[in-house]
């Protein structure tokens, strides 16, 4: 059996906004090295052309990065050619070896990473997401996208010793899995490979094995349950009540406030990306009000704080604007209290956790994971307690077994020091935790010879 070192091995976390990966798991308070996001850019033809040729060595002007392998050096010309990359290895193209002469059919010219953020417009065909509410949209974007973090991580495609775990959505079907399987052997050249679906991964994170995860993301919210290590198929739960909706529901709130768009020229110039950073900036917080708890935080930033504010600053491409407190104490709510069309997140717990069997409930209330990027607003745990403990709970001072008596949220445990005030990221602690003991077991992992022997389809033969 082939051992597989720990500092070889590769963890990667899909995500619907973001993409999150690292190799090397000895430490487990190390943080991702690659955060990207999940996007793609394809180059114009035109601009295919420019980068091929800027990419010989031969023709490479100063200050073009230019492949100094020796021209006599097949195998070593065979290695460059799997790795085509341009822009610091953000661009990504694979040939059809199966294609002949000058028809060889080629995959588009890919982009990624900061070489996409960077890129003009103009020499840009198409930019979309590689994954939409958790579910892959472009499966031939994906491969190229996991073969630039690969070699984000300095590894070489044809010379690849690094098993992989890669963390997915709990929705994904089998045959979304074995899409991916195929890739990691057929495009990455991964000698092995596990697939973990995220909640069980968050809940192995905060040190548990059975928990409720809600996964606040870009597009969608997941609430699944966890039990004794295995994920509840019927009590998974989305809702397109997101970061997104977030985002859009805040623009509209200060388009909608006169003096906040007196600051600008044009209205226009209140774009979503001023929106976003605005949102992550930790002005926007979720507080309680002092007559719907008996306590309440007062750090001197709530509405009525002893300086009597209403305002705060924001500063945003060296310009400072003034955002009224209302606003941003009241935008996140709706991520609490959606529009009537929406199931409000409070009924979406309780309908997940009252699907699950009576004497396992309990656990579940008790052990609440909240995770994803835009659960980082502050107060957003206290505000979600708040709304459970006084609209779903029993108010009987007689219990059941069965019948929770609190609500209890997670967080990591305090000797993974290097993940302080890092919960969000819960999953990937998980991840990391989980590669260490599944990677190097034939229980769980796929190996090269499996794969070659059954097909993709072996995946479902082992453990999650």
């Amino acid at each position: 059996m082939v051992v597989f070192r720990e500092e070889n091995s590769v963890v990667i976390e899909l995500g619907s906004y973001t993409t999150r990966a690292l190799r090397d798991i000895t430490d487990i308070n190390t943080r991702p090295s690659v955060q990207v996001r999940t996007r793609a850019g394809v180059l114009k033809p035109e601009e295919t052309e420019k980068t091929e040729a800027n990419n010989k060595p031969e023709e490479a002007d100063e200050g073009v990065v230019a492949d100094t392998t020796a021209p006599e050096d097949e195998s070593a010309k065979k290695d460059n050619d799997d790795n085509v990359s341009t822009n610091e290895s953000n661009t990504e193209k694979k040939v059809d070896d199966s294609a002949n002469g000058d028809s060889e059919a080629q995959e588009p010219s890919y982009v990624f990473g900061s070489a996409l953020e960077s890129a003009e417009p103009g020499t840009l065909e198409s930019v979309a997401d590689i994954m939409s509410d958790g579910f892959v949209t472009d499966w031939e974007a994906l491969s190229a996208f996991l073969r630039y973090i690969l070699k984000e991580l300095g590894i070489r495609i044809a010379e690849n010793y690094s098993p992989i775990l890669f963390a997915i959505p709990p929705t994904w079907s089998k045959t979304d899995q074995e899409c991916l399987v195929q890739i990691a052997f057929e495009h990455l050249n991964a000698p092995g490979v596990v697939i973990s679906e995220q909640p069980l991964l968050t809940v192995f994170g905060n040190g548990a094995v059975s928990g409720l995860v809600v996964d606040i993301g870009h597009t969608t919210t997941a609430v699944s349950a966890v039990i004794d290590s295995c994920i509840v198929p019927s009590c998974v739960v989305q809702s397109p009540v997101a970061g997104q909706m977030l985002t859009d529901h805040l623009r509209s709130l200060l388009l909608a406030d006169k003096g906040f768009v007196a600051q600008f020229d044009d209205p226009s110039q209140v774009t979503v990306e001023f929106v976003s950073a605005l949102k992550e900036s930790g002005l926007c917080k979720l507080e309680l009000s002092s007559t719907a708890a008996d306590d309440t935080d007062d750090d001197g930033d709530a509405d009525g704080d002893a300086s009597g504010n209403t305002s705060a600053t924001f500063e945003y491409a060296d310009k400072k604007y003034v955002i009224p407190k209302a606003i941003l104490h009241t935008a996140p709510e709706l991520l609490i209290h959606p529009p009537s069309t929406y199931t409000p997140l409070s009924s979406i717990v309780k309908q997940v956790i009252l699907s699950c069997e009576a004497d396992k409930r309990v656990q579940l209330w008790e052990n609440i994971n909240v995770v994803g990027g835009s659960s980082q607003i502050a107060g957003l745990k206290e505000y979600l307690q708040f709304e459970l403990e006084s609209t779903v709970l029993a108010t009987s001072n007689i219990f059941a077994t069965s019948q929770a008596r609190e609500v209890k949220f997670a967080s990591l445990p305090d000797y993974f020091s290097g993940w302080r005030n890092c919960d969000h990221l819960a999953t990937f602690v998980g991840a990391c935790i989980a590669a260490k003991y599944t990677l190097n077991d034939s229980k769980h992992n796929v190996t090269r010879a499996e794969y070659n022997e059954r097909g993709p389809g072996i995946v479902h033969r082992k453990e999650p």
